[in-house]
């Protein structure tokens, strides 16, 4: 049976590509799958959870050696949720051009697609993912909740503000923590999916009625170029695009850009970048193994204390304050 098949993917999840691709070693501990590569291929570790039929989760710390490929073609839809901690890792999909996958919350949506998933070597991969199938996604969602709950056509229009969002973010750590410590419950599990998914839709509905009240004072065209503006800043909190792109991006001259973009979203583009950044602060915040000096550096501040100063700015407190309440 071939790794990139539908009933591959569909019976062992992500770990098809492990097992059958590459031939990880695998441990079963009461329904947990433990997987880690050869020695040539790197070291580390994934593990892996099948609560019930068409859902996975996942999370990996490992580090390959070597250049690795995986190759799929799926003929059924699927939601995936993860969340990128690092890695080299680069996604071409249906022939279009190579992007990166930047830290951060992503969603993929199979609709149905082939493609590759590129690895580089020698950068540590840390992730946590759920994966949805669609028998999962009819059978436990849109047959027991109404379209208000969990509408499936939705997901389409879903942006990447309605899921790189700290709460979502948090129930990735998690999962992933769930994960490391052998968990295998199939209520905690269904239950996290459903707080996530949850928190998605209630964003995504607040978000479209904030473009209702807000956009009216942008054509379509514009409303469009705002929103693809927005999401590239979005998918590059760490490096986020200079004025320049976001122009070409937009098709708007400097002057346009900045103005229909303050009236859009109620900031400029300087203070929206800011706020994104303390957003994703105060996940990185979450993690007691790192240090709030290597967060700042991490944000590109220069120093810990410019970036304690603009996060005060932004929550009235300081980033050890945040932390101390959050790691409660």
């Amino acid at each position: 049976m071939r790794a990139d098949s539908w009933q591959t993917v569909h019976g062992f999840g992500d770990a098809s590509f492990y097992l059958y691709d590459y031939h990880f070693e695998q441990n079963n501990l009461n329904g947990l799958s433990i997987l880690r590569p050869q020695d040539r291929q790197g070291d580390g570790q994934v593990y892996q959870v099948q609560p019930t039929d068409g859902l996975f989760l996942s999370a990996g710390n490992w580090t390959p050696y070597v250049p690795m490929e995986r190759r799929y073609e799926i003929s059924q839809r699927l939601i995936k949720l993860y969340y990128l901690e690092s890695g080299g890792i680069t996604l071409i999909q249906n022939g279009k051009k190579a992007l990166p996958i930047t830290e951060g919350i992503h969603l993929y949506l199979n609709k149905p697609s082939q493609g590759r998933v590129l690895y580089s070597p020698n950068i540590p991969i840390r992730y946590s993912s759920v994966l949805l199938f669609e028998d999962y996604i009819t059978k436990n969602l849109q047959d027991r909740f109404t379209s208000d709950d969990f509408d499936y056509a939705e997901v389409y229009d879903w942006k990447v503000f309605d899921y790189n969002t700290p709460e979502v973010g948090s129930l990735f750590l998690q999962i992933r923590d769930r994960l490391i410590s052998g968990e295998v419950s199939r209520l905690y599990y269904e239950s996290k999916v459903g707080e996530l998914l949850s928190i998605v839709v209630s964003n995504f509905h607040r978000e479209r009625q904030i473009a209702g009240t807000n956009q009216k004072t942008v054509s379509a065209f514009e409303k469009k170029a705002l929103e693809a503006v927005r999401q590239a800043l979005e998918q590059n909190i760490l490096n986020p695009p200079e004025l320049s792109q976001l122009c070409k991006i937009s098709a708007m001259g400097q002057t346009k850009l900045r103005e229909s973009f303050k009236a859009v979203y109620g900031v400029p583009i300087g203070a929206y970048i800011r706020q994104m950044k303390m957003r994703y602060a105060q996940l990185l915040l979450k993690k007691p193994d790192l240090t709030i000096r290597a967060i700042a550096e991490h944000l590109g501040y220069a120093n810990a204390g410019k970036f304690a100063a603009a996060f005060r700015k932004v929550y009235g407190q300081s980033p050890e304050e945040y932390r101390t309440g959050a790691l409660k």
